[in-house]
């Protein structure tokens, strides 16, 4: 009868050994054993009796507590130390908690408690290497290990840690796909096959474990491809799975090296560089100290934990896991993931629909909680809330040193089934995402709708910051492969025709009525082009921006802009973000969406074709915009070339957008040529517009430092602008 004393002591403080244990129910201990009762927090003096060793057994532990009838918040601590999982640990509906208790998994007071999948590569011996086979400046450096001390169902693995740092695999130069001297249009690159400079792909001996990474033709996604066959003579090679979109060169970013081999040993040529080779069964590595490796571990896992409730894919009705918390844990060193047939992609493949890749993953939850847990050096998504996701919680995390997404809220497919909404992401700090999936975003908001983003610090991203999408009208009129299409639920919205309209899919859009507020972004869009600091698209109505700060996205590239509404989105507010020192683009704005008492400040000239362009403040791409709002904006120059609205090439009958919408009470300022900003006032009102609005300096505190308060006698006072707070934007203390 072990249950008895364990509910005791949990509620009545038993002694046991001596101390007093408060606080938990049950606790674990890397120094624990599963056959012990779990009530204490460290072995007793006799060690017959202590903490679990795994979080399985406390999840069972406490399962058994509740069909004993016992109702009210239940804990399990976990003691600091390292926490190997050889499988996920999945929770189900038995692990809810109810309306009236929670469950919550959380660290022992001051300790941290780390979970990881290590692989442990042992038994190294340096490699007498053919002069053939590696770079000179690696002949005598590089070390290898046999497989065969490996299980065969870990001998496959795509990243390698060394002391917990993510090694990089080999690769080699990057080049540009070419055009093919044959007219015949099967040697063309296209979704499936490469058409390579001579000497830039081989068809090496263990072919299986080459990969390809391009960026398909944009300048946005990054796909990881593997190599199925190559033809030196015709220097065509083609892969096992379709890239996104054809693997031509990058269509805005031309002369770009686009593709590169990665996984090769005539690549291995730096420090730290690894490559696997499954059809000698080793693994050869440059260690960085270049002494005998220890501390090298392959990941085991992508996904470590799962909170997993009864989920009828294709039924109207899921039973969400309840009321269940994880507090204060850390993930670490986990698998990266690959794309495989069957995937679902999101918009552009950034990341894929229900797919087992984060290391938290919720699926079916509710009322559900990860506070305070870090996400550190792993290859995957951090946390995804899949399908059914309704009021969960997601709070003061770090996220950083990861391979993928920070945080994905990824629902349904447009229809009907409508489950994943009123989720909270606040006060997460998020950096250094995307470092093997470079376009995935710190947040990423997909079929998800009335959750509320804020307070997060999101920096040091290779794309962009947050992104909020659905799915685009014209995906629900054709197929269009891999991307979305699999996504739409077609049983519940009737058969797939032509020409839908926006109003016809507004209702099966679930990316409506979030609120992305009081979140700080910077340096974001590092690496890649065309992308945003916050970019929404294919979204429902109502989703509101506000109140962000959007700061140094200073990548030199065009085509990127702090905030942008994209083709085809509607009904979305953009108010009171300051955008400060971010190269090429302010705000882009399509339609009837609106952009009210934004300040717009320094915009950096970006470089495109190897040529600088004037920095554009609101960039205005897609009308009609009958309905759109551009009022109360300062947008503030401090330079002498710039353009306060780019309205590109406009097309033939078609107005300028910018007289479309309902433009008023603006300011424009240049102070280094004040006639720009007089002269964009009397266009405006040259065609109706801009009657408020005035060409003057706002009076900024400390412009060139970024303090964007008002002087007492700024103007804009006068024009009903609405003071923003920087210093209420960004992470917030626990006691505010």
């Amino acid at each position: 009868m072990r249950l008895l004393p364990v509910i005791l002591g949990s509620s009545l403080a038993l002694v046991f050994g001596g101390g007093l244990s408060r606080g938990a129910d049950f606790y674990v201990s890397p120094m624990g054993s599963d056959s012990w009762s779990g009530a204490l927090p460290a072995p007793n003096e006799e060690k017959s009796d202590g903490p679990f060793a795994t979080v399985e057994r406390a999840r069972d532990a406490i399962r058994a507590l509740k069909q004993e009838g016992l109702a009210r918040h239940l804990v399990v601590q976990i003691r600091g130390g390292e926490y190997r999982l050889q499988e996920t640990v999945v929770f189900g509906l038995e692990d809810s908690g109810s309306d009236d208790f929670t469950v919550t998994y959380e660290a022992y007071p001051e300790e941290t408690p780390v979970f990881h999948s290590d692989i442990v590569l042992k038994k190294w011996s340096k490699w007498e290497s053919p002069a053939s086979d590696l770079a000179e400046e690696a002949q005598g450096k590089v070390w290898v290990a046999n497989l065969a001390q490996l299980k065969e169902a870990d001998q496959q693995f795509f990243t390698l840690y060394e002391d917990g740092v993510r090694l990089p695999r080999a690769r080699s130069e990057g080049f540009i796909p070419v055009m093919p001297e044959s007219k015949d249009e099967h040697s063309k690159s296209d979704r499936t096959q490469i058409h390579f400079p001579a000497g830039a792909i081989k068809n090496w001996p263990n072919l299986v474990d080459v990969e390809i990474i391009v960026r398909p033709l944009h300048a946005w996604i990054v796909n990881i491809l593997p190599l199925t066959s190559v033809h030196e003579a015709t220097r065509i090679a083609k892969v096992g799975i379709p890239a996104t979109y054809a693997m031509d060169e990058l269509h805005f970013l031309r002369g770009t090296e686009s593709i590169w081999v990665e996984n090769v040993l005539e690549a291995l040529d730096e420090p730290g560089e690894w490559v696997l080779n499954s059809e000698e069964g080793k693994v050869y590595l440059w260690p960085g100290s270049g002494e005998s490796p220890e501390g090298i571990v392959a990941p085991g896992l992508q996904e470590y934990f799962r909170v997993e409730g009864d989920v009828d894919l294709e039924g109207p009705t899921d039973t969400p896991v309840r009321n269940l918390t994880f507090h204060g844990l850390t993930f670490t060193r986990g698998e990266t993931y690959r794309i495989e047939r069957g995937d679902k992609g999101l918009q552009h493949d950034w990341e894929f629909h229900d797919k087992p890749n984060a290391l938290i993953r919720f699926r079916g939850a509710e009322n559900c909680a990860i506070e305070k847990c870090h996400f550190v050096q792993s290859g995957g998504t951090a946390i995804r809330v899949d399908l059914l996701g309704r009021e969960n919680r997601i709070e003061n995390n770090r996220i950083e040193h990861i391979g993928a997404t920070g945080v994905l809220l990824c629902g349904y497919g447009p229809g009907t089934k409508d489950v994943n909404h009123h989720n909270l992401v606040r006060n997460n700090h998020i950096h250094h995402v995307g470092e093997i999936y470079s376009h995935s975003p710190g947040i990423f908001l997909w079929q998800s709708g009335e959750n509320r983003v804020a307070h997060n610090l999101i920096h040091n991203t290779p794309y962009s910051g947050v992104i909020i999408s659905g799915v685009m009208t014209d995906f629900f009129s054709r197929n269009r492969g891999r991307e979305l299409s699999p996504t739409i639920r077609w049983s519940e919205i009737g058969e797939r025709r032509k020409n839908w309209s926006w109003e016809q899919v507004r209702p099966f859009l679930h990316t409506h009525d979030n609120l992305i507020e009081s979140n700080e972004i910077h340096h974001a869009m590092e690496l890649l082009g065309d992308g945003n600091g916050i970019y929404i698209r294919g979204a429902g109505a109502g989703n509101v921006i506000r109140r962000n700060y959007i700061h140094h996205l200073v990548s030199p590239v065009a085509l990127q802009s702090a905030i942008r509404t994209d083709g085809g989105q509607r009904d979305t507010l953009i108010t009171e973000n300051v955008i400060y020192r971010c190269t090429s683009q302010g705000i882009q704005l399509k339609l009837n969406n609106h952009a009210i008492n934004n300040i717009i400040a320094d915009i950096i000239a970006p470089i495109h074709y190897g040529e600088k362009r004037l920095p554009s403040y609101f960039k205005l791409r897609e009308g009609p915009m009958t309905g759109a709002v551009i009022q109360r904006n300062i947008l503030y120059h401090p330079g002498k070339e710039a353009v306060f609205y780019d309205q590109g090439r406009v097309r033939r009958l078609v107005p300028a957008w910018a007289k479309e919408a309902d433009t008023d009470f603006n300011t424009y300022f240049c102070a280094g040529d004040s006639q720009l900003g007089q002269s964009t006032l009397r266009k405006g009102r040259r065609e109706g517009i801009d009657k408020n609005s005035l060409a003057v300096d706002p009076q900024f505190v400390d412009p060139g430092n970024g303090n964007f308060d008002l002087k007492p006698d700024s103007p804009m006072r006068k024009l009903g602008f609405v003071r923003i707070d920087l210093s209420r934007i960004g992470i917030r203390k626990e006691e505010e």
